[in-house]
């Protein structure tokens, strides 16, 4: 009834391609849980139109900086926002179904964009704090923090332990919204560093 590729963008893409004759025969519906979605929702969409089974993007707001199956959490999505992208092809049925499952494994709500709002949006919420973490514990002091660092150092620097080749793909394919909001940061931190000097 319900497939959920847990799979990078390319990756979730060329799954669904090796499989869409089987998606269409069970008549099932299919949700991506990529971390982009103007990347990924297009070709999917497409593939569920031409082989007869429903679509719908996602992204749980939830997860780790650790991954893989050893790392699993069975409160992982506890309180946490579940984002959908429906269009014009989806149903109110499809809809419910997916509020009722969503919520029954934990998710406080179910939150509804377009895949370009959801992009731009993300690169502010997600993509811009990994690139922050990741860019601040490359400092040299970095490795003399011990006995020095407590509360702030662990939150500012827990997501820079992430998936690299995962994370390259989803900051990539949303190059241009993440680019203007590092633009931001930049222009944001620039007043900061000239009334210390």
């Amino acid at each position: 009834d319900l497939v959920i590729p847990a799979l990078r963008p390319a990756a979730a893409i060329q799954w669904a391609k090796e499989h869409a004759a089987i998606l269409g025969e069970a008549k099932c519906i299919l949700v991506d849980i990529c971390g982009v979605k103007c990347a990924v929702v297009g070709e999917m969409a497409a593939l569920a139109a031409e082989n007869g089974y429903k679509y719908i993007g996602g992204h749980p707001m939830a997860g780790k900086e650790t991954g893989g199956f050893v790392n699993a959490s069975e409160s992982l999505f506890e309180g946490a926002s579940m984002i959908l992208t429906p269009d014009a092809a989806t149903d109110l049925p499809t809809l419910e179904m997916l509020k009722n499952y969503f919520t029954d494994i934990g998710f406080a709500h179910l939150t509804f964009s377009t895949p370009d709002e959801h992009d731009r949006i993300i690169a502010y919420t997600s993509q811009l704090a990994h690139i922050v973490s990741s860019a601040y514990v490359k400092s040299p002091t970095a490795q003399r923090r011990r006995g020095f660092s407590a509360g702030s150092f662990r939150d500012l620097t827990r997501v820079a332990r992430l998936d690299e080749k995962m994370w390259t793909e989803l900051m990539l394919d949303n190059r241009e919204y993440l680019a203007d909001e590092l633009r931001v940061l930049i222009d944001n931190l620039t007043p900061y560093l000239e009334a210390l000097e």
